[in-house]
């Protein structure tokens, strides 16, 4: 039997009609609007494996410095 209580989203307060956003109690746009704003917090996470394989430090010019290129601005 399933209950036909509405379940109303916690952030706006508006009812929600899917098992997962029922599950969570937010309705699947707030879900979305939420994610994104953390998505934008966090910080950026390193790739797995990829620590420590940058390479020998740059020996030589920089290509974007003109001093070095003999341009004159």
């Amino acid at each position: 039997m399933t209950s036909t209580k509405p379940v109303l989203c916690r952030l706006c307060d508006r009812p929600v009609h899917t098992p997962l956003s029922r599950a969570r109690r937010i309705g699947a746009g707030c879900w979305r609007k939420l994610r994104a704003e953390l998505r934008a917090q966090s910080k950026p996470v390193a790739l797995p494996g990829m620590s420590g394989r940058g390479g020998p430090a740059q020996t030589g010019p920089d290509l974007l410095d003109d001093q070095d290129q003999g341009v004159t601005p």
